[in-house]
């Protein structure tokens, strides 16, 4: 199932016991992959929340039966203070690997991630240290999140040249209507097509991840998009998105995140409530044709 499950607010505004609730149903519904970050979610804890949360949620299944995905990089290393991260050194790699792995109570996680371009590290210390993880096994994959065009190609030929571990993940904040063009997200980087270009002529062995795509909840009826989208075009789109959902009779935040699967990216989705959270998956076991 070409969909993942965010978990940003896991242990903070979403509680343990709700947390579990959610990551029950999503597997029950044939879900696998489980996507945190080691500072999830600082601007409303400390960060670590989410991933002791999932830790303690593993002790009662199969590992083999979901696949982990963790960001490391962006934890604030002052309490709110994100203007100063902990970064991609080799040091701070290894230090927050370790710390997730224990609050995730697992041996390795499926994906580690660079969460944010760290331009005060050299690609080459990074990404060394990122394969060495790989050949130590504490993780299978490595990705990277909100990463420009012209980094992705800087990190490929060092790859290349040093014969790194490959990226197979890329994640980025994506919807199907497009932001104003100068909609600011800060560390946050959209899916473009410069940066889509690049990942494509890497032969199609990365697998595009799309985090906010259904911009909470804002496709749903009587919500505004927020101002970054909020564009007489995007009005229109979102007005046609309703329409058709609900001649198909499902919620506007399944199709979008239906047509997002059908273009060959992974959308997240994350809710604290499992009616919403079955509602948003009630596409991905439909034979509806939704690629209009």
């Amino acid at each position: 199932m070409n969909i993942g499950l965010g978990t940003a607010s896991f242990g903070t505004s979403i509680s343990p016991e709700k947390s579990f609730e959610i990551m029950d149903a999503f597997v029950r519904h044939g879900g696998r992959v489980i996507d945190t970050a080691n500072n999830y979610a600082f601007w409303n804890g400390a960060g670590g929340e989410s991933e002791t949360v999932i830790g303690q949620w593993l002790q009662n299944i199969e590992r083999s039966k979901v696949e982990i995905h963790t960001k490391i990089g962006y934890q604030p290393i002052e309490a709110g203070n994100p203007s100063r991260f902990e970064g991609l050194s080799k040091e701070r790699i290894e230090y927050a690997l370790e710390k997730s792995l224990s609050r995730l109570q697992t041996d390795y996680v499926d994906v580690l991630y660079a969460h944010v371009d760290d331009t005060s590290t050299s690609l080459e210390e990074t990404w060394s240290t990122f394969t060495t993880v790989i050949s130590e096994g504490y993780a299978k994959k490595l990705g990277i999140s909100n990463y420009r065009a012209p980094r992705i190609r800087e990190l490929c030929e060092v790859i290349t040249a040093n014969d790194l571990a490959p990226i197979s993940y890329a994640q980025y904040r994506y919807t199907i209507i497009e932001p104003k063009e100068d909609a600011d997200f800060g560390v946050q980087v959209c899916l473009t097509q410069p940066v889509r270009k690049v990942l494509a002529s890497l032969g199609g062995d990365v697998t595009i991840v799309a985090y906010s795509p259904l911009l909470d909840g804002t496709f749903e009826p009587d919500n505004q998009l927020p101002d970054n989208y909020q564009t007489e075009e995007n009005d229109l789109a979102v007005d046609r998105l309703r329409s058709e959902a609900s001649s198909l009779s499902v919620s506007p935040s399944a199709l979008v995140l239906r047509r997002i699967a059908d273009q060959g990216i992974m959308p997240l989705t994350m809710t604290g409530k499992l009616s919403r959270l079955e509602s948003n998956l009630s596409l991905f076991s439909s034979d509806v044709d939704t690629k209009h």
